[in-house]
């Protein structure tokens, strides 16, 4: 019985030596299995489903979103999408998540003079890369 409550502590100290020289504690999207099962960009969302999608689109739109369908969240969370333009962080948006599965998104409006490569990472809670979206603005 000692050696079973040994071997019970070490190994707990183990672990807890593991997770500080990890960096601190675990994440817990990365505990509970959040992951992206959906992701796109699109000129609006009806109903919460994501209309026009697409990898292109003109300025004129005014307006875009991210939509992004999680999984495997057992307990709230936050995920965050971070838009990027031409490489150059422009927006960084949190966004609750309740449960599982659940949607969510984020809108951008654009500028006439913002034409070129976008890309919108989904960021989980420990600041993980779950998804990247990318798509592009033309005149």
């Amino acid at each position: 019985m000692k050696i079973r409550l040994i071997r019970y502590y070490v190994s707990a100290l183990a672990m807890a030596a593991m997770i500080l020289l990890a960096g601190g504690s675990p994440n817990p999207a990365d505990a509970q299995g959040l992951t992206v099962e959906q992701a796109v960009i699109c000129r609006k969302i009806v109903n919460r489903v994501p209309v026009d999608v697409g990898k292109s689109f003109s300025v004129s739109v005014g307006k875009l979103f991210c939509f992004t369908k999680v999984v495997g969240a057992h307990q709230p969370t936050e995920i965050t999408h971070v838009w990027y333009f031409d490489g150059t962080e422009r927006d960084r948006i949190n966004l609750s998540v309740g449960g599982s599965p659940w949607r969510t998104y984020s809108s951008k409006r654009l500028r006439p003079d913002e034409v070129g490569t976008w890309h919108i990472d989904v960021l989980d809670t420990g600041g993980n890369i779950l998804d990247r979206l990318t798509f592009d603005t033309v005149p």
